[in-house]
């Protein structure tokens, strides 16, 4: 067992943390108020890089579990209707790339029903083969550069991810409680996947029976601030990727439960826990609700945006994606969230003492005093534009890699991808970079500048 412990990190202060125990919101609330039938939706946004055949077309009928689309470069690999019912809409974007598939949903859901599998005489080809084709070789990411698995390549590791850190998202803990069972037999599959270990990491101190007692893993914990969630922190600490041959699988709890549902009853399960959080929710609707894939945020939004104009986020708070009413919950998403808009430039706001702004390079007031249990009332005010890199001591006290930050981001900016890999490239994912990018005085969006750098990368090493 290993121990992980860093106290480089942030966990921000940010008012509208959600709390409690989990609620129930099902996609069919209001219906009657809303004169139409609720929808739900196929969200693809996620995968602007992956070539898609589309298999349906508008007012094809199709059952909870179909496959809707296949993933060109991986014939097999299917993304699946996470309702049953009509296709009212395929809405894409620019270029005609893909952005989500819109189901009206019927009152009574037909179900795709897969064989059930005996794990113990299955072996690896038909297990990838089955997980394939129920969808859930759309959620196991491959490291380096965090595509999606290649089902073809072996993993000499596979890192499951029972811990949350990010603003909002739930503890792991509720994505599994009520299927310990399916939870343990999706960590047996994984382990007829790989010829080395899978490597289970927790919450130090959690005493969930489900994770402690975990058969056929290796066993780790991790404690400290956000990013200690972070899959990048977990593998550079246990197994270090060195080289761009290196083939590591990456799947947090919930697609565990998933695999090990769809073993143990042939179908593909939508029900997940998110958390409703941020400044701009009414604060007795913040909390932890259970509900399907692919939400309309127009049903998360019902009675729980407080007045004024906010911005709503599919995701948490630092690596979310701006979406509007009309839109649905994120595929990868576990959290939703309403900050306010504010454009507004404050007169003089550099001479101001700052006693009730937040800020972690002590510009304000606030900054020298105990913040520990002091939340603010964040909006999306940047306060200030891009400028040139001035201070790299910031990004070290919030980044636990082992990386120099700023000198890495610099390298890919230069599209000098030798040097980025000597300052580990091969290591690190954009998520890991969205803390920097938070307390960046120079406001440099390094998130989106490794994801472009990765990408660049991975077509040049990979071909």
């Amino acid at each position: 067992m290993v121990e992980i412990k860093t106290k480089k990190g942030l966990d921000i202060p940010i008012e509208g943390k959600p709390k409690g125990n989990i609620k129930h919101l099902s996609s069919f609330d209001n219906h009657s108020t809303l004169n139409q039938l609720p929808k739900i939706a196929l969200d693809l946004r996620p995968f602007d890089d992956v070539k898609f055949k589309v298999l349906v077309r508008v007012n094809d009928k199709v059952k909870l579990g179909q496959p809707l689309v296949e993933d060109k470069t991986t014939p097999g690999r299917f993304f699946v209707a996470p309702a049953a019912g009509v296709v009212r809409e395929i809405r894409r974007g620019l270029k005609r790339t893909l952005l989500d598939i819109v189901i009206d949903v019927d009152a009574q859901e037909e179900v795709v029903e897969h064989p059930i599998l005996d794990l113990a005489t299955s072996n690896r080809q038909q297990l990838i083969d089955y997980m394939m084709q129920a969808g859930l070789f759309a959620s196991i990411r491959q490291r380096p550069f965090n595509l999606l698995a290649n089902p073809q390549l072996t993993p000499r590791n596979i890192f499951v991810k029972a811990l949350e850190s990010a603003p909002f998202v739930p503890p792991a803990e509720m994505q599994v409680k009520g299927y310990e069972k399916e939870f343990q037999l999706g960590l047996d599959t994984l382990a007829k996947l790989t010829t080395g270990a899978v490597h289970l990491v927790y919450q130090y101190g959690s005493d969930f029976r489900a994770f402690t007692e975990a058969n056929h893993v290796e066993k780790h914990t991790a404690e400290g601030p956000h990013p200690i969630s972070n899959p990048s922190l977990h593998i550079q600490e246990i197994d270090p990727i060195i080289s761009a041959d290196a083939v590591i699988w990456t799947v947090d709890a919930h697609t565990v439960v998933k695999i090990g549902y769809l073993i143990t009853h042939g179908r593909y399960l939508v029900d997940k826990v998110i958390g409703i959080g941020g400044p701009g929710i009414i604060e007795d609707q913040t909390g932890f609700y259970k509900v399907r894939e692919g939400m309309p945020i127009h049903q998360l939004i019902a009675n729980r945006i407080d007045t004024g104009h906010v911005r709503l986020i599919s995701g948490d708070p630092l690596g979310g994606s701006q979406v509007e009413s009309e839109d649905y919950l994120g595929f990868y998403d576990y959290a939703f969230c309403a900050i306010p808009e504010n454009t507004q430039r404050e007169f003089l706001h550099f001479f101001r003492l700052g006693a009730n702004k937040y800020t972690f390079s002590r510009a304000y007031l606030s900054g020298h005093f105990d913040n520990s249990k002091h939340e603010y009332f964040f909006t999306t005010n940047r306060h200030g534009e891009e400028r040139a890199f001035i201070d790299n001591t910031l990004y070290d006290k919030v980044m636990p890699l082992n990386v120099s930050t700023m000198h890495l981001v610099k390298a890919i900016m230069a599209e000098d991808y030798d040097l980025a890999a000597s300052l580990g490239l091969l290591e690190v994912d954009s998520e890991d970079f969205l803390l920097p990018t938070f307390v960046c005085p120079s406001k440099i969006e390094m998130r989106t500048i490794v994801r472009k750098g990765l990408r660049r990368y991975a077509e040049d090493t990979l071909k």
